[in-house]
């Protein structure tokens, strides 16, 4: 019970402190626990109008909207929604791409863009969300993933260990000879060294790194360095000696949320329509309080954030606290490829494109869209590598090609969404 005070006292303190603004304060929605969290604690604790702006999907299997309207009717909270189509990903690419400065792997920071856009509409400059909770209080399913493999490492004969993944993934049927498998070839790799730093990542860097198949022959002489040898030069020393939960904590933390999720998922979105995020769970004193705390409260055997929802449990109702956590995703390929395809599409991916930016390899990038076009690219890889390849091409144009145009032109960011009316530049 005393961590439980001290996390709750933590956490209203860092929500009041967020909440001090000469504008009105709204908050993020989107019906998981971090800002339902947060949106809880603003009824019970702040002094300004609980106003709230969420996001959903045509596409049911990432809408989240059942869980929004729950905690609205629960909080009584005016607020506000947006609707993200598949058309809108492929319309807002471009000018994400824009903010972004950068490429990258997902599509999802199109719809943070229309989420912030919405609060702009609606008068507000100020938003407080989620983002820090699962990296700070273990709430991820790559940290489950790492138990399950620290345990199957100990036994790596076990047949029986690997199927803990069905917790985690129950979708794999492993039923099936075939199944099990594979799940022990790709979840078993590296698990004959449960000791390394970066244990934990091993799956979801080996993936990643896997997209450096369609990269040119040019490219693959150019990058020598290995990134994680490169990474393990700034490791802490004293990482050596931490527990393999809190190591995959820090690596989450230095990589994905600094790199991608505060950036070009958040702060990017955010001021591309002159909005402030503020983060509660981002509270230095927060973070320290979590960094003391033993992983086993941070998450009981595979229940994420444990320690967090027994805090929370006087203030959330049951269907938010125990609802399966549901990572925030946008749609990738059907974006783009669901009905006819957007011209600059055509225009980037053409075979004379890619060779003239020379980035990627034409004929991989070619069986790639071919693969696409039938129906057959369905996996994260393909995902991942068509959105890389996609926005790649697009920073290209933007920054390299026509940069002088793009950011002399008062109305660049309305042409971008255009298409081909900046590609034929």
């Amino acid at each position: 019970m005393a961590h439980d005070n001290s996390l709750i006292n933590l956490l209203i303190d860092a929500t009041k402190i967020r909440l001090r603004s000469d504008v009105p304060v709204g908050a993020y929605l989107s019906g998981g626990l971090d800002s339902s969290v947060l949106v809880a604690l603003i009824h019970h604790y702040g002094d300004v109008p609980l106003r709230t702006f969420s996001i959903g999907f045509d596409d049911e299997s990432l809408d989240e909207s059942h869980f929004q309207k729950l905690m609205i009717r629960h909080m009584k909270t005016e607020h506000s929604h947006v609707q993200c189509f598949r058309q809108s990903i492929a319309d807002n690419f471009i000018k994400t791409i824009w903010n972004t400065e950068m490429p990258i792997l997902r599509t999802a920071p199109v719809p943070m863009s229309l989420l912030s856009g919405l609060v702009r509409e609606q008068g507000y400059k100020v938003v407080l969300t989620g983002e820090g909770s699962d990296e700070v209080l273990g709430g991820y399913d790559i940290f489950k993933e790492a138990k399950i493999r620290q345990f199957w490492a100990k036994n790596q004969n076990s047949t029986l260990r690997p199927t803990l993944l069905k917790r985690l993934y129950p979708y794999l049927d492993l039923t099936k000879t075939q199944t099990l498998t594979y799940l022990k070839k790709f979840f078993g790799e590296g698990l004959e060294h449960p000791n390394l730093l970066y244990f934990s990542h091993i799956l979801r860097w080996s993936t990643t790194a896997k997209c450096k198949e369609f990269f040119s022959t040019d490219l693959k002489n150019k990058v020598t360095e290995e990134v994680i040898e490169v990474m393990l030069q700034h490791f802490p020393k004293e990482m050596i000696d931490w527990h393999f939960f809190n190591r995959a904590q820090y690596l989450e933390a230095k990589s994905l949320m600094g790199g991608y999720l505060l950036s070009s998922q958040g702060d990017r979105m955010l001021m591309s329509n002159s909005v402030e995020g503020r983060f509660p769970f981002l509270d230095h004193r927060v973070i320290e309080f979590a960094n003391k705390v033993h992983p086993n409260i941070k998450m009981k055997v595979l229940n994420e954030k444990y320690l967090l929802k027994r805090a929370m449990k006087q203030y959330l109702p049951e269907s938010i606290l125990n609802r399966s956590k549901q990572p925030y995703r946008a749609p990738d390929i059907p974006s783009f490829f669901e009905r006819k395809s957007p011209e600059y599409i055509e225009e980037l991916l053409s075979e004379n494109m890619i060779r003239k930016y020379n980035y990627f390899d034409s004929s991989k990038v070619n069986l790639l869209c071919k693969k696409i076009r039938h129906g057959r690219a369905i996996g994260y890889k393909d995902n991942m590598a068509l959105v890389g390849i996609l926005s790649t091409q697009i920073w290209h144009h933007l920054f390299i090609e026509n940069y002088r145009a793009n950011f002399l032109s008062l109305q660049a960011q309305e042409s971008l969404s255009s298409g081909m009316n900046v590609v034929g530049a």
